[in-house]
């Protein structure tokens, strides 16, 4: 069995914090964000709060969900 993990920096990280953070009616500019390559996750986590002024929203690194995948 190989295990599938949620990577922090990943793009299905960076989708997560940009969507949940800048919300759903802003999901275009949100997806183009998370396509930039980001030097860290704490870089990004910058960048968001400095357009947002709020908190980082999203799942956190330890609620990420793993998976067992069967071959």
């Amino acid at each position: 069995m190989s295990k599938v993990a949620w990577l922090p920096g990943s793009l299905f990280d960076n989708i997560d914090k940009f969507v949940n953070s800048l919300g759903y009616q802003n999901a275009a500019i949100a997806m183009e964000l998370a396509m930039q390559s980001w030097e860290s996750p704490e870089d990004r986590n910058a960048f968001i709060y400095a357009i947002t002024g709020d908190n980082i929203q999203g799942a956190t690194e330890n609620r990420y969900p793993t998976r067992n995948l069967r071959r």
